[in-house]
């Protein structure tokens, strides 16, 4: 998003004498960590666009692949949603002690949590029951395998029969979902993802400054110089669908932080308490064992039965926690957004202990719930297009800016700007400083690649 090796050089050569902050300077020092960023975040760049446009298409797929499993004959009534269960806890496997643990919270506060659930003998742990609201749809109850990967088995809600089930790797929506959250690392997963989520924030609003037409007027600048040969027109294709998507890049980094361990499980977490910002409880992470589920079977039933008498008519979400204490949380799982809705009950009695619309929720929750939503592509069809024309938008930026770079570098060199003497502008360190405050992982690694860089040049190494 810059004139890249000759851009800097030419500014340098042309910044006058004077006491004045040479621009050319600033010009060159931030095209410097522009390209030094960008190989941090292209690993991650390409890994989260692919993760995440298959994850997008992923349900579609999997009703391609497996119709015997997604879908039934519609009958007359369907039968509780604990005969359902009992027959997916009946068919799961028998012996299953492991821990699972991590995962992201995506409801309520919008913070991500870490609990680990150490389940018994007698089958691996439910993560959630889904209730189609769809009436040739199948029920999938969804576990939770040795790895922390869910799978579903599949019951006729209309038999009550288990029509089969996938593995954790054959489930893709479960698998994408968990390899785009940083799965199978954990905690150091998400960090890393964290880590490049700032980075790339970073990358583009360096690259705006780099891009910003000083000499031709801004749409011009916006019209490719196919003219100006292969290389100019690489670097203005490069640079224009990067200006053009800026927004929507910023708002997806944005909006994916809530999601990461530790700016959303630490950092958002105790903004939210601070602040009296905390919604409804969250999703589990990791799944209820099958003891739990099993005594948990009547108020399930009396829960899904006055969730449909409230008039929820969308598909239900059933979850319980793991841990000691925690209701039974049965939310809506498709139809407008501007529909959610949270009814928390006594995992004991059945009894309603809160029913909450997405009004009722506080701003943060609202909006961390918004970016959820988008990121899914649940306002529909058109939803899912748009962010997979960003994904594809985010591959092209990888191919164009290697591709231009490689095209403009010096012969024999990474064209990386030396580093020069420079007064960084105090606004630029003002902004520079909130981000860092902002994205604590960004901005300890800022400080850790400037203690690098003092110290190879302290000891005289080109830097």
């Amino acid at each position: 998003m810059s004139d890249y090796v000759a851009g800097p050089a030419k500014h340098v050569a042309s910044a006058g004498a004077s006491g004045e902050q040479p621009a050319g300077r600033l010009y060159a020092r931030l095209w410097r960590w522009h390209l030094l960023a960008a190989l941090l975040v292209i690993p991650f760049v390409l890994w989260q666009s692919t993760t995440g446009t298959i994850y997008l298409w992923a349900e579609w797929w999997m009703d391609q692949a497996h119709p015997e499993l997604r879908f039934v004959q519609p009958g007359a009534t369907p039968v509780p949603p604990s005969v359902q269960l009992a027959a997916a806890l009946e068919a799961a496997p028998k012996e299953f002690a492991a821990k699972v643990s991590g995962g992201h919270s995506h409801g309520g506060g919008g913070a991500a949590h870490d609990h680990g659930a150490m389940t018994e003998r007698g089958g691996p742990p439910v993560q959630e029951i889904i209730l189609s609201d769809d009436p040739r749809r199948s029920t999938q109850v969804m576990m939770l395998n040795e790895n922390g990967l869910p799978y579903p088995i599949f019951v006729d809600p209309y038999s009550g029969r288990v029509l089969g089930s996938l593995t954790g790797s054959q489930w893709l929506p479960g698998l994408t979902k968990a390899l785009h959250g940083g799965w199978p690392l954990g905690k150091p997963g998400s960090w890393l993802l964290e880590l490049a989520d700032g980075w790339a924030i970073f990358m583009i609003l360096s690259g705006l400054y780099l891009w910003w037409p000083r000499q031709r007027g801004f749409l011009a600048a916006l019209r490719p110089r196919f003219d100006r040969g292969a290389r100019m027109a690489v670097r203005d294709l490069h640079a224009i669908v990067a200006v053009l998507f800026s927004a929507v890049f910023l708002f997806f980094l944005i909006s994916a932080l809530p999601w990461t361990a530790f700016w959303g499980g630490e950092v958002l977490s105790r903004v939210q308490t601070a602040l009296n910002q905390k919604g409804t409880a969250g999703f589990s992470p990791g799944g209820a064992s099958a003891r739990q589920m099993e005594a948990a079977q009547k108020p399930i039933d009396d829960l899904v039965a006055e969730a449909r008498a409230r008039g929820i008519s969308q598909a239900l979400s059933v979850r319980l926690a793991p841990w000691p204490g925690a209701p039974l949380y049965i939310s809506n799982r498709n139809g407008p957004p501007s529909a959610d809705r949270v009814i928390l009950g006594n995992p004991k009695t059945g009894e309603v202990t809160r029913d909450a619309l997405r009004a009722d929720q506080p701003v943060i929750p609202r909006m961390v719930g918004f970016g959820i939503h988008v990121h899914q592509g649940d306002f529909g069809l058109w939803n899912l297009w748009m962010n997979t024309a960003f994904a594809l938008s985010l591959v092209w930026l990888t191919v164009s800016g290697i591709a231009s770079w490689w095209m403009r570098r010096p012969r024999g060199s990474l064209g990386v700007p030396r580093k020069v003497a420079l007064r960084w502008p105090r606004g630029l360190v003002a902004t520079a400083a909130a981000m860092c405050l902002l994205l604590p992982i960004f901005g300890a690694s800022v400080l850790l690649l400037l203690g690098l860089e003092r110290l190879l040049v302290h000891r005289g190494k080109p830097a």
